[in-house]
């Protein structure tokens, strides 16, 4: 299928979940970006009706849920005695956990950035000390005689 439809067929997908306003007016959201759908609720039984909803509705238009993909994340602050668990649909299972990348950028269940902040600094010295010898190489023009 080509980008142009997955994206026209994926909007109406969202469109017909009827997920209007935000997270403070409503109980559960969906955020979009090319073929990653993030839904954030306010309740276990509303991700689950929401997730249920969203499976249907793409159905309808010959597109499935990846279950091998497909993730859920709890915020810990909520709870006292935290503990990985799964849910269940109808015929899937998600798996929780406790940080996830996004759009290049890790999500976790502490909603601090710390981790990422760390993450971006090694990325930013591999790339350094890998290209250190292009860095030292002197790309002027010399007055040859």
């Amino acid at each position: 299928m080509s980008a142009t439809l997955f994206s026209l067929v994926i909007d109406t997908i969202l469109k017909q979940m009827e997920l209007r306003g935000n997270i403070t007016t409503c109980l559960k959201q969906c955020t979009a970006y090319a073929d990653d759908i993030l839904l954030t609720t306010r309740t276990k039984q509303s991700l689950l009706d929401t997730f249920q909803k969203l499976k249907e509705i793409s159905a309808q238009y010959r597109l499935f849920v990846n279950g091998q993909k497909t993730k859920y994340q709890y915020p810990r602050c909520r709870r006292k005695n935290y503990k990985l668990e799964e849910l269940q649909t109808d015929s899937m299972y998600l798996e929780q956990v406790q940080s996830y990348r996004y759009l290049g950028s890790t999500v976790n269940s502490d909603n601090s950035i710390e981790d990422e902040i760390q993450c971006r600094l090694t990325l930013g010295n591999k790339a350094y000390y890998g290209n250190k010898f292009c860095l030292k190489v002197d790309w002027s023009p010399r007055n040859q005689n």
